[in-house]
């Protein structure tokens, strides 16, 4: 299984990756729309490999939209370091995300398109039809239950047997351990060391979040070789 870290560009977050170079980063558009990936690289002192996301969940949990002009700009303007890149969609609004992928198409994009926990199935079918092997599930963030999380994706992987899904926004052991998921991402990394995990690692200082922070990449790299 592929995992993608997601970072939002603190400066924590920028040393820690700096120092253990991850291989595959997920970047949030809602985060980084004003910051070109040029200089992010020029921080870091690596190019990994970048899968890039709308932000969508994000936009949605503070009120805020995201136009998929600018978006799409973006991406254009930094195509050099994507190698894979997210349809805009909306939380709950099936029918809309379908529009901005297919705008996206129209505009000569190919996005990974988005398939929501709860959606309608023949949205995911039209995907498939559409000849896209590679397709986001989203929407299972705020799903407190992981087990069923899983037993949606094991339900998904068995009819379609040739498609690789990549679950957004989650690493949980739950899913990860009982699932073919071909990838996924996550915080998670980030927001233990902020919570004080590992608990040896003591402290409130910036450092000692950072030591944190890259204990917990490490030991998620280690467990997914």
């Amino acid at each position: 299984m592929d995992i993608y870290f997601v970072t939002c560009k603190t400066k924590e977050e920028i040393i820690a990756i700096k120092e253990i170079q991850p291989e595959k980063l997920l970047l949030s558009y809602f985060y980084f729309k004003n910051k070109p990936l040029a200089e992010f690289i020029k921080e870091i002192g690596y190019t990994p490999i970048i899968m890039l996301d709308s932000g969508a969940y994000s936009a949605y949990t503070k009120g805020k939209t995201i136009s998929p002009i600018d978006y799409m700009r973006y991406i254009k303007e930094n195509e050099e370091y994507i190698q894979s890149y997210i349809a805009l969609d909306v939380i709950g609004e099936a029918e809309i995300s379908l529009k901005y992928y297919e705008i996206m198409k129209l505009k000569g994009f190919n996005p990974l398109p988005v398939f929501h926990f709860g959606d309608d199935e023949t949205y995911l079918e039209l995907f498939i039809r559409e000849g896209n092997d590679y397709i986001a599930l989203g929407n299972t963030v705020s799903v407190r239950n992981k087990v069923l999380v899983a037993e949606w994706i094991n339900v998904l992987t068995a009819k379609y047997p040739t498609t690789k899904f990549h679950l957004l926004g989650s690493t949980s052991k739950k899913i990860t351990k009982n699932t073919n998921i071909h990838s996924c991402d996550s915080s998670s990394w980030i927001l233990m060391a902020i919570n004080g995990f590992p608990k040896e690692i003591k402290g409130k200082t910036p450092q000692a979040k950072l030591e944190r922070a890259k204990w917990q990449l490490r030991k998620i790299m280690e467990e997914n070789k």
